[in-house]
């Protein structure tokens, strides 16, 4: 058969040999068949991808929820400890009956301070949560000292009482100050857990002994049967290897303090500072009379500390008895009386071979010097 020879107009296939009509109709039968096929189970393929990521994620979602079971005993006990903290902090949340006298202890401490009250107006309760937030809108004038005492002083009652929108601004008056501020205590919104919660009951949860997994109190028994094995396999599977989620304890509530202000001493900052700080060498001067010499060329041993120097030794030369010092860089330098060393513009009194005697000028109270006398021993 010479293919050349035949006419392969379709047209013309019925006069086509017949082992070329035989392969055309299978060919034409394969085509029906993969079309067939495309048709009516590409989107059976596509919808079994789906079911089994949605089995892949379900196995997912079964193993971390086994993680989370795994630590049901610990999270129980987080949430007793949580539960008695939270306890023991609502203890300073003042009671509906104590509200009226904490308000008197707010505003007396006010006055006690020495303070003059222009607005003292609670604004009623504001409910968040479990807790009633009672602000109080303040305003009062006073000196600066004043209203530090007093602010501490609302730090010191027995019930929690915070200070916000704080604004300090001056009056006309050169000692007065006007403090803006929202005083809020707290109480208890009545709101408490249900002590028979399931949180803690466990008598409501299904035993758990079949799968690897002891429930403490539990009266359900599993009735979960799995016909299949191949599903039950992989369940095994994910519970063993499984461990428990690595939780951190929780750590336990802080005490605490209160700062006690104490103005004495302190500068107010509302107020301008009366002496310029180019008078400050005046000022140390007209002290005491002591002042370090500014202007002098510092010598090379005054970068050191004075803590980091050792005394080596002595050399006597013309009747004059060096001191031999050995600074933290491990140089060694030759000092005799009158020379200055360490930081605090120490200078050299006296040399012995066992040591060496300086006085050093030091900062006393601001704005005035003092003397000091140290000692540089002969080390061993």
């Amino acid at each position: 058969m010479n293919l050349s020879e035949i006419n392969w107009d379709l047209n013309e296939a019925g006069a086509w040999p017949k082992p070329i009509k035989i392969a055309a109709g299978v060919l034409v039968f394969l085509l029906i068949l993969g079309g067939g096929f495309y048709q009516f189970t590409s989107d059976k393929v596509t919808e079994l991808d789906v079911e089994e990521k949605a089995v892949a994620d379900a196995l997912n979602g079964y193993q971390y929820a086994w993680r989370m079971a795994l630590n049901l005993e610990l999270h129980q006990k987080q949430f007793e400890q949580i539960e008695s903290s939270l306890a023991e902090m609502m203890k300073l949340m003042p009671t509906k009956a104590e509200v009226a006298s904490l308000l008197i202890d707010i505003s007396q401490t006010g006055l006690s301070s020495g303070l003059e009250f222009e607005l003292f107006k609670p604004v009623g309760e504001v409910k968040k949560g479990d807790v009633i937030e009672l602000p109080i809108d303040i305003k009062v004038l006073g000196e600066y000292s004043e209203l530090g005492l007093f602010i501490s002083g609302l730090a010191t009652l027995p019930r929690i009482v915070t200070i916000k929108n704080l604004q300090i601004i001056p009056t006309k008056s050169d000692s007065l100050l006007s403090m803006n501020a929202v005083i809020t205590t707290y109480r208890d919104g009545g709101e408490t857990l249900d002590k028979k919660s399931n949180l803690m009951d466990n008598s409501t949860l299904v035993c758990l002994e079949r799968e690897g997994l002891v429930v403490p109190g539990c009266t359900k028994q599993s009735t979960v049967d799995i016909p299949y094995p191949e599903l039950d396999d992989r369940l095994k599977e994910k519970r063993s290897n499984t461990t428990p989620i690595n939780i951190k304890p929780i750590e336990p509530v802080p005490p605490v303090s209160n700062f006690l202000f104490n103005p004495d001493g302190l500068r107010d900052p509302f107020r301008p500072i009366e002496k310029s700080i180019g008078n400050t060498a005046e000022q140390q001067v007209s002290a005491n009379g002591i002042q370090p010499d500014f202007n002098r060329h510092k010598e090379e041993l005054e970068s050191f500390s004075l803590d980091t120097l050792r005394m080596v030794g002595t050399v006597k030369m013309k009747d004059v008895l060096w001191g031999l010092i050995k600074a933290s860089d491990g140089t060694i330098h030759r000092v005799k009386s009158g020379n200055y060393l360490g930081g605090n513009h120490g200078r050299i009194l006296r040399i012995f071979q066992d040591k060496i005697e300086i006085m050093e000028i030091v900062p006393d109270q601001p704005g005035t010097w003092r003397e000091s006398q140290a000692t540089i021993a002969l080390s061993e």
